[in-house]
């Protein structure tokens, strides 16, 4: 692209021969990229599953926007990723949009957007996967897509399960410990109309459900989610509309206990019922005025009800029902001009503008003796303006340069402002008066081709962080570590990041990132003993690197590795996760047409780095080798118009 935008596409191919299970862990070839902790969604919590970019950290609710074929797919009342909820064999490609992008996505997008693109329903095709893997863990995620006339269709389905394994560095292991596994399931329906000039109308349902098993006897989770979208595209004389409406309901259903030093006996703390629905719609209007200038105008409205219904314990026993929720509703407007000055200069500029409501809040209070109690929130109002501006210099067919400067926010999710939650021995209590995150940068950088086998990226990018949401440590006892979300003063955010692609020989492909990230807090009133310190969960350094030797005819190999510095997982930065170095393999071969029999191995060194400290450590997984087929076929009667 010739926008001032850095942008990573990874397609079809690149995600089927990547290692992993899980769409998440294929994502950690973008060396920006990661989760709010480093363990992946194959057996970790999904309130931890919030996106990453650029050292922007998360905080359980995610600092990206991910889109699914451009609708949100950020939980509704938490701001996490459910990864599942996409089958792998549907995607067709992925786009990472690094740096705030609230000018055209508004709130979630404070520091970037990935959009999964499903494969179109323009041909019958019939395609998928099916594997077996270590820790008795069966995939099926397959799929097809049909089309008769102006009739299309696809059907998309996959489902997993892991044993998991036992989280917890043996040294520090009780009678508690039990593996952290999981179990999906999900269904995805698509129906459209076609019409001429690449014109539809759709309609689509989706049903995901997951079990989970966190580690202990007594913490599991369990969430289903129901969702129907419509949607159009058409082209006019007066320009190309796209409008989508989508809605739907979803539980989730989580048990926290507290641990006993010795980790031989635990006992329920809470028992939460979390019940959401949501509603909302985007429309969009572009217009090619001359062949050098476009022109955007787009609007949408998000609408969400949730509340935590939850059982608390004392001692064992059941001691009160809290109930805690609101309503938010936000609705933005936004409007982009791209205009080519000349063959060499391109000028992107855009703005928004956001407007949402917190109303209905409130917490009541029965405990089973005494009086109960009722607390109403009260009703709040915010707005947010995101500008940005940037600019391209093509200085010739092998180099262009870019910058652009920018302002982002986040308003604060349901769950941060009402629902507490535990992770071990970790009480994070909710604060109803979370103001929104507003992120304040800019980035210059430049492509070249430096051959045509070789290619370079490199960005430098700058920016303060103000009001970030952190789970900040009120008070530590040895059974009770108390946090509470607040919003930090201001973080000071820079670094850069290198990507190199080359073409080496025939059939081979090397491809390496870099990143650096130097994120620390430069002003914090409420303690001030935190200005100087890391943001937690963003290392310095990370590289990844992927050489892929790719003949389908014969054999394909692929071998992917990735190397992280040392980061924090707490506010203070005392509790320290050491570097590490994972590296993962495949490798296949088409046994006839259609057909390819391949093996993959992950963490094949076997490195159990920390993944998290609360205050025990869990480590990352052991080496995992999985065996499977792919298969493919398809008519090719694409549609005429």
């Amino acid at each position: 692209t010739d926008l001032p935008i850095t942008e990573t596409t990874l397609d079809r191919r690149q995600i089927a021969i990547a290692s992993p299970v899980t769409i998440d862990d294929k994502l950690r070839q973008v060396p920006g990229f990661a989760l709010f902790r480093r363990s992946g969604s194959q057996t970790t919590n999904p309130t931890s599953q919030g996106v990453s970019l650029r050292g922007l950290g998360a905080s359980g609710a995610s600092r990206s926007l991910v889109l699914e074929d451009g609708v949100p797919e950020n939980d509704p009342f938490g701001g996490w990723i459910y990864w599942a909820r996409v089958p792998v064999a549907s995607i067709e490609s992925v786009d990472f949009v690094e740096g705030g992008a609230s000018d055209l996505y508004g709130s979630n997008a404070l520091g970037g957007v990935i959009n999964l693109f499903t494969r179109p329903a323009t041909q019958t095709a019939f395609f998928g996967e099916t594997s077996y893997g270590s820790s008795t863990s069966p995939l099926g995620s397959a799929g097809a897509t049909l089309q008769r006339g102006e009739w299309g269709a696809s059907f998309f389905g996959e489902g997993f399960r892991t044993d998991g394994y036992i989280p917890v560095r043996e040294s520090e292991r009780g009678s508690v410990d039990s593996p952290a596994n999981s179990r999906h399931r999900t269904a995805d329906l698509l129906i459209q109309r076609a019409f001429a000039d690449n014109s539809r109308f759709f309609v689509r349902g989706n049903l995901f459900g997951e079990t989970r098993h966190n580690g202990t006897v007594l913490q599991l989770n369990n969430t289903t989610v129901r969702q129907i979208t419509a949607g159009a595209d058409w082209n006019t004389g007066v320009g190309a509309f796209t409008v989508r409406l989508y809605g739907g309901t979803q539980t989730l259903h989580q048990t926290f206990s507290a641990i006993a030093a010795s980790r031989n006996f635990e006992s329920l703390t809470t028992d939460q019922h979390v019940p959401v629905s949501q509603y909302g719609f985007s429309a969009q209007w572009s217009k090619l005025l001359t062949r050098r200038h476009i022109v955007t105008v787009g609007t949408d409205y998000r609408d969400i009800t949730g509340d935590t219904n939850e059982l608390g314990f004392f001692s064992g026993a059941p001691s009160a029902i809290t109930i805690a929720g609101g309503r938010q509703q936000s609705l933005g407007i936004f409007a982009e001009d791209d205009f080519q000055i000349t063959s060499r200069w391109v000028l992107a500029a855009s703005i928004r503008g956001d407007l949402w409501h917190n109303i209905d809040a409130a917490s009541r209070r029965f405990p089973f003796v005494g009086a109960p109690t009722l607390t109403h929130f009260a009703n709040r109002d915010d707005a947010a303006v995101s500008p940005r501006l940037g600019l391209t210099r093509i200085v010739n067919d092998r180099l262009s340069l870019h910058a652009s400067a920018y302002r982002s926010f986040r308003a604060p999710t349901l769950n941060e402002l009402y629902r507490p939650f535990r992770v071990g021995n970790v009480l994070t209590q909710a604060n109803s008066g979370l103001k929104a995150e507003y992120f304040t940068g800019g980035e210059f950088g430049g492509v070249g081709q430096i051959t045509r086998a070789v290619q370079v990226r490199g960005t430098a990018f700058f920016g303060v962080l103000d009001n970030s949401v952190g789970n900040i440590t009120l008070s530590t006892t040895p059974t009770l570590i108390t946090r509470q979300r607040q919003n930090l003063g201001t973080v000071r955010v820079r670094g850069f990041e290198l990507r190199e692609e080359s073409t080496l020989a025939h059939h081979f492909t090397l491809t390496a990132g870099y990143q650096f990230t130097d994120a620390v807090i430069t002003h914090f009133l409420s303690d001030p003993t935190l200005v100087g310190l890391r943001t937690p969960q963003v290392p310095r350094h990370s590289f990844t690197v992927q050489a892929v030797y790719d003949n389908p005819s014969a054999i394909t190999i692929a071998v992917q590795g990735r190397a992280v510095s040392n980061e924090f997982d707490d506010d203070r930065n005392t509790l320290s996760l050491d570097p590490y170095f994972n590296l993962s393999t495949s490798i296949s071969h088409e046994i006839c047409s259609g057909l390819t029999l391949f093996a993959a191995a992950e963490n094949i060194l076997n490195s159990r780095y920390a993944i998290a400290r609360t205050p025990v450590t869990s480590v990352a997984a052991p080496v995992e080798v999985r065996l499977g087929i792919r298969f493919q076929a398809s008519t090719h009667h694409d549609r005429k118009n």
